[in-house]
């Protein structure tokens, strides 16, 4: 079964933007990876004290075993954080912003937020590779309840932010709220 967005849509709502994290999320991820991975076999070659393939009859054999099994290690918990990462993404409409977050492999929560009800938009910068990148930290926090929207590592956050606050602004102005008079 194929994921479509229009399941997320109401009656002519059209998605306008569709923000996700980063590239750098995903190199990150796998230099952590590789260098868990190459952690792993320098502790087996350590433990077993440089004699790794010395004890046994067939060494190619199980020297091949050991580096798949590491292989195998490394893409598994790649794949797994890559899941994670990608599929965590935000689609901003013209009444919503829907936020798909990915739990687990074959679990994820969908919540949405009327862009009227949308209060402050938040974005931070920590550091220089997030200013060098353009990426940092994105809230989204709606009035009267205390939901709030957070996704770390986006791309152009500071644009995004003020897409965001257009969006709600022309909303307003399209359906203004029934403000009380005296």
């Amino acid at each position: 079964m194929k994921f479509e967005k229009e399941h997320i849509l109401e009656e002519g709502e059209e998605i306008i933007s569709t923000i996700r994290k980063h590239w750098i999320v995903y190199v990150h991820d796998f230099f952590l990876h590789a260098f868990g991975c190459l952690l792993l076999i320098v502790a087996v070659y350590y433990f077993s004290s440089g004699d790794l393939f010395k004890n046994y009859s067939n060494e190619t054999a199980y020297g091949t075993m050991v580096l798949i099994l590491f292989v195998l290690i490394f893409w598994t918990s790649f794949f797994y954080s890559w899941t994670k990462d990608y599929f965590d993404v935000w689609y901003v409409t013209n009444k919503h912003i829907v936020a798909v977050n990915q739990k687990e492999i074959l679990s994820r929560d969908e919540a949405f937020m009327e862009l009227l009800r949308i209060q402050d938009v938040f974005f931070e910068k920590n550091g220089f590779l997030s200013n060098i990148f353009d990426y940092g930290q994105l809230k989204v926090q709606s009035a009267g309840t205390e939901q709030q929207f957070v996704m770390e590592y986006v791309k152009e956050v500071e644009t995004v932010a003020h897409k965001i606050m257009l969006l709600r602004d022309e909303a307003h102005n399209k359906f203004p709220t029934p403000t009380s008079g005296l």
